[in-house]
């Protein structure tokens, strides 16, 4: 099993996370984070989770210290930095996916769709994921990229 992290658990992106956490047979929830939720449990966000877990307010230092495989980071836009920071000197090896803008142009991050490009984020610690816009313009052209001559441009 595969133990996840959730950092920024409350709302839509973490609830969403919470219930694709939940189904997936090989991954199994390690913490839920959220300052606003703390001490509630996690049921109450996700209704369908199985879990017994709580919401917890941890700090970058002490969700660092959980040992998770894996954090999702669904926090906000301009929040993830002292995540990241307190994950890169504590707890280099986790994988980190962050559900914000703040790394996509970064190039110390991979930035790409797990469902497109699964193979190029083999051994990827540190995973930029794409937004709406960019996602829904990606899986759009999937059907039709053979036919692509160059790069596409989608407006």
């Amino acid at each position: 099993m595969i133990s996840i992290g959730l950092i920024g658990a409350r709302g839509y992106v973490g609830r969403e996370m919470l219930t694709l956490i939940e189904a997936h047979p090989e991954c199994s929830l390690a913490f839920a984070s959220s300052r606003e939720w703390a001490g509630r449990p996690v049921r109450e966000a996700a209704p369908e989770s199985g879990s017994d877990l709580v919401f917890e307010a941890l700090d970058p230092d002490a969700a660092a210290a959980r040992g998770a495989d894996a954090v999702v980071l669904g926090l906000p836009n301009g929040k993830s930095a002292p995540f990241v920071q307190a994950f890169d000197a504590h707890a280099p090896e986790t994988v980190i996916v962050d559900l914000s803008g703040d790394h996509r142009a970064d190039h110390d991050w991979w930035y790409g769709l797990p469902e497109l490009f699964r193979s190029r984020l083999d051994g990827r610690r540190r995973i930029a994921n794409p937004g709406c816009y960019a996602t829904a313009a990606q899986a759009a052209l999937v059907p039709v990229r053979d036919l692509i001559a160059g790069p596409a441009h989608v407006f």
